[in-house]
């Protein structure tokens, strides 16, 4: 344990970034901010079982951050309500009794007010049965410092995750929260983009576009999106990239701070004892990063539609979001 443990110069420079890594509005409240997020995508979303499993991490996210919540999503309204008072609260009271034929989409935050940006975050996804392959997601973010004292570590956490969704990929490591609101996240986007420019470990994370990508974005085949701290990979890519033994036999040659954890139905990386950011205007990259990036790359996605489309300034458009997909490869 000791060594998922942060560094105190470690936990010196999280501090710097949860507090001047952030945006807040002309009243004071944060609509933009960073924080350790997880992201996982998984199939069948229609599915009892795998609604069980969305119900399930979520209670588990509200057993460890359950005061901190302060908003949650109404599911037919699709308005937030003050979480802990209404039905939006308990999604194993209602996602459970929804029907194949319908979708789901449930939000939980911590922010000061409805429409800001929190560290404290469930988000998920999920479409109604279909004729074709579609990509439910579930994220889950925690404040930078949150294991810095605790017994449990993130990885453990993400892990834990992935055992019950067993998605077909997913990545966790320091990313971007932003605001529920799209009007006030569209105002952000010039910001994200220029955040992601300075730090390439840095997860510009917008799985609603990414679910669709991640089906069709290599060739018009599937793939993963990129990597970070932690990466996942489901059983297709494990198979494609020669077998689970192969690939930790393949990260232990490559390097030996790599972790391989196999949970079933897949394998979890983890890139070193802690998350990396980097410093693209100082040429200082996450090394292990841009290793598995390359090792990953015969798997990973490298056509996606812009991932903003916002106003004036520089943003994600089509060009810089692939460019951004590609971002390690000639490091």
């Amino acid at each position: 344990m000791m060594e998922e443990m942060m560094s105190d110069e470690t936990n010196e420079m999280m501090a710097v970034l949860d507090e001047h890594l952030r945006v807040k509005d002309d009243e004071g409240r944060t609509v933009l901010q960073v924080a350790l997020l997880a992201t996982v995508y998984f199939e069948d979303a229609y599915k009892t079982e795998v609604r069980e499993a969305v119900v399930s991490c979520c209670e588990d996210y509200f057993r460890r951050c359950g005061h901190r919540l302060r908003w949650a999503r109404h599911p037919e309204k699709r308005l937030m309500e003050p979480y802990g008072k209404g039905k939006a609260s308990n999604p194993r009271a209602w996602l459970l009794g929804f029907g194949e034929d319908e979708s789901f989409s449930l939000i939980y935050h911590g922010a000061e007010y409805e429409r800001g940006a929190s560290s404290f975050l469930v988000h998920a996804l999920g479409g109604e049965k279909r004729p074709f392959v579609d990509l439910g997601f579930f994220r889950a973010a925690f404040p930078l410092l949150w294991f810095a004292d605790s017994a449990e570590s993130f990885p453990e956490v993400m892990l834990e995750m992935c055992r019950k969704l067993k998605p077909s990929s997913g990545y966790g490591g320091i990313g971007v929260v932003e605001s529920p609101d799209s009007s006030i996240s569209s105002l952000c986007e010039p910001v994200v983009y220029d955040w992601a420019q300075k730090f390439p470990g840095l997860e510009a994370d917008y799985p609603i576009s990414h679910s669709i990508w991640l089906r069709k974005g290599r060739g018009g085949n599937g793939g993963i999106k990129g990597v970070n701290w932690l990466t996942v990979l489901g059983e297709r890519w494990v198979e494609e990239m020669g077998g689970a033994d192969k690939i930790e036999a393949d990260l232990h040659a490559l390097d030996e701070r790599f972790i391989a954890r196999r949970f079933d139905g897949g394998v979890m990386i983890q890139a070193g004892a802690r998350p990396q950011l980097g410093n693209a205007e100082r040429n200082v990259w996450p090394e292990l990063y841009v290793k598995l990036s390359k090792y990953l790359k015969p798997i990973r996605i490298t056509e996606h539609r812009p991932f903003q489309y916002g106003g004036p300034g520089l943003r994600f458009d089509l060009e810089r979001s692939e460019a951004w997909l590609r971002r390690f490869d000639d490091r």
